[in-house]
């Protein structure tokens, strides 16, 4: 890895800072190939063009980083001990951090760095651009439920070269203003047909069906996720493709909605009347599934569909 400073750098600095993550990224790290660290260093290099544009330290980055997990921690203990989420209720979640500039801003920052560090998410990252690949010819409309971080739509602007009208929806202003500026930094020189709505996915009625759409890790923060894959589902042409990633048993300061496991997740889709075309189950843990179902561990989980 001593090729790739950008990337070594970052780890260097969340060594620093949370040490404890040093063993754990370690054995992952060993197990990656050299296209996974181009992969890493190319996305470094982007990502600190973006903080250095915004003004943001690579420091800041590194604590938003460390936070998240501590969060996520402190969220996984409270869960093993009573069976529950910490957060049930939808406006709690949008008071606390959506509409948190401070705090919406830390955890969008934190969990970007986190597509590279994570398993899991890498995995699923890398689901999503193999689709966007596959189907990029078919492609000329695209839909993004909960860009977050920006990263997915920045990654679906480099692949879709025929689409000519892309729409990003997000409860959160903090969550829209970060790709907006995402977008406007990592694609400057491309005319992008970009529509932005900061407004709540279940209430915002759009006139137009989308030939791919993109929802990754949303089901999760609303009480009544049925009723958002319905509305994914209508939204889909009628050869149209989606990308949705949500997860099992997986505690978190905006977390709602419980899944408790695949099947749950599986059997909730199809009765929206969303056919899997492909998935990817994704355990946080490196153990035998029968261990990581009766321990409840986190399962990151991601499927490629189609209306039925």
């Amino acid at each position: 890895m001593n090729n790739y400073l950008l990337f070594k750098h970052l780890l260097n600095l969340i060594y620093k800072k949370a040490p404890f993550q040093k063993k754990k990224l370690e054995n992952y790290l060993k197990l990656q190939s050299d296209s996974f660290f181009n992969e890493a260093e190319e996305f470094v290099r982007q990502y600190t063009i973006y903080l250095d544009s915004q003004g943001i330290p690579v420091e800041y980055a590194v604590n938003a980083y460390a936070k998240m997990c501590n969060d996520m921690m402190r969220c996984q203990v409270s869960f093993m001990r009573s069976g529950r989420y910490p957060v049930e209720i939808s406006q709690e979640t949008f008071d606390n951090v959506y509409n948190n500039p401070q705090e919406m801003k830390s955890y969008m920052i934190g969990l970007a760095i986190s597509q590279f560090l994570w398993g899991s998410h890498y995995e699923i990252f890398s689901c999503l651009k193999s689709a966007l690949h596959s189907y990029a010819k078919d492609t000329k409309s695209y839909l993004e439920i909960g860009p977050g971080h920006g990263l997915f739509l920045s990654q679906a602007v480099s692949t879709l070269k025929n689409c000519s009208r892309y729409v990003a929806v997000d409860i959160s202003p903090t969550s829209i203003d970060i790709t907006k500026s995402i977008m406007q930094t990592l694609h400057a020189k491309d005319k992008l047909n970009i529509t932005y709505y900061n407004e709540d996915m279940l209430l915002l009625s759009l006139d137009n069906k989308y030939d791919f759409i993109t929802m990754g890790e949303v089901i999760e923060h609303v009480s009544f996720p049925d009723k958002l894959l319905t509305q994914f589902k209508s939204l889909l042409t009628k050869n149209g493709k989606g990308f949705i990633s949500t997860c099992v048993n997986c505690p978190a300061i905006d977390h709602i909605y419980h899944f408790r496991s695949v099947d749950e997740i599986r059997e909730m889709l199809m009765r929206c009347g969303l056919k899997i075309l492909d998935e990817r189950v994704c355990p946080v843990e490196s153990l035998p599934m029968e261990e990581i179902v009766e321990r409840k561990i986190t399962i990151n989980y991601c499927a490629i569909v189609t209306g039925e």
